[in-house]
């Protein structure tokens, strides 16, 4: 449907003064039909409600440099903006798919946040998959993170500040990018709250990194040179996603400094007891520590982050895979089926 590529103001900010609207990859047609919802305001407009809580969810002073891009080829909007030479990208998530990203500042320091158009269409062009409510709740979450961009600090980079270990440091980016979904998840939440999950959400996410690595490990080939290498991104990628999930979900309990218990049914659940319940309040404990401010104090978070790489590796360990280091370099071993 979206073919060529169009890349066009849509007209409703200017430039430097207050957040962007673009289209990319969007027919004329499609982009038409759009604009002649945005007079109407965002009740009539699903591209202006989700349009209008980007706005809300920036801080003002940010608003000039970022740009909200809603595009008909997503994964080509995200590959053509990638500085990781040689890595693909694809939607699928664990137990779900992305439905947005935002993407690191250009060299003119703007941060564009990217949707699906699709997300905001409706009748057989939309996604039926998403709610305008989930659609906004994203573009809130999606603010968040470039608010962080736009700090400039990398508040929780705590590898580009401290000498690491090679799987200290492979865990400590992990640590970094779940603190700050948890606080992307949290602050969105202020501003659209969104339903909470379901035991079945959450039975979803723990199996999914199981069926990762069932699915993917038996196809690689044992006596290819790079087996080990090539395992081990599968295995810490699946847990990855796992974790981020629970990230997101440790926010929706969140008040202020402490959080709600789960819910019984999914505390009950084969997945939560087997995967997650053991290294549970551990890992809240540590995010409870990180205040859900973009005022960082980074000396301190640097030491929350570490020690929650730590923790990560002490659960991927308990979940049966081996990642530490030694003399000679990071050893990684699969103990899931020993």
């Amino acid at each position: 449907m979206f073919g060529s590529r169009k890349r066009r103001d849509a007209g409703r900010a200017t430039a430097g003064v207050d957040l962007q609207l673009v289209w990319e990859y969007a027919n004329d047609e499609v982009v038409e039909a759009v604009e002649e919802q945005i007079g109407a305001g965002p009740e009539a407009s699903p591209v202006m409600a989700v349009y209008d809580v980007a706005r809300e969810a920036l801080r003002a002073g940010d608003l000039g440099a970022t740009r909200l891009v809603f595009t008909g080829d997503f994964v080509r909007s995200v590959i053509e903006r990638e500085s990781r030479v040689g890595q693909g990208f694809t939607l699928q998530r664990g137990s779900g798919i992305v439905a947005a990203k935002t993407m690191p500042p250009t060299a003119d320091g703007v941060v564009d946040i990217l949707v699906p158009l699709y997300l905001v269409l409706t009748g057989e062009a939309g996604d039926q998959r998403f709610s305008l409510d989930v659609v906004r709740h994203t573009a809130a979450h999606e603010a968040v993170h470039a608010t962080i961009h736009h700090l400039g600090s990398k508040p929780f980079a705590v590898h580009l500040r401290h000498r690491l270990a090679y799987a200290e440091e492979q865990f400590a980016q992990m640590a970094a990018e779940q603190v700050e979904e948890h606080l992307a998840e949290y602050q969105a939440d202020l501003v659209v709250p969104r339903a909470h999950s379901t035991p079945g959400d959450l039975e979803a996410v723990t199996e999914a990194w199981l069926h990762t690595i069932g699915a993917e490990l038996p196809g690689l080939d044992q006596s290819d040179p790079g087996y080990v290498d090539q395992s081990m991104r599968v295995c810490l990628g699946a847990l990855h996603v796992l974790w981020k999930a629970l990230a997101c979900f440790a926010a929706e309990l969140r008040r202020g400094d402490v959080f709600d218990a789960p819910a019984a049914e999914i505390v009950a659940s084969p997945g939560w007891q087997r995967d997650v319940a053991p290294w549970w309040d551990e890992y809240l404990r540590l995010l409870g520590q990180v205040p859900m401010t973009y005022d960082v104090d980074i000396p301190r978070t640097d030491a929350v982050v570490k020690s929650m790489g730590v923790h990560l590796q002490t659960w991927a360990y308990g979940l049966g895979f081996d990642f530490h280091d030694t003399e000679q370099g990071g050893r990684f071993r699969i103990t899931l089926w020993d």
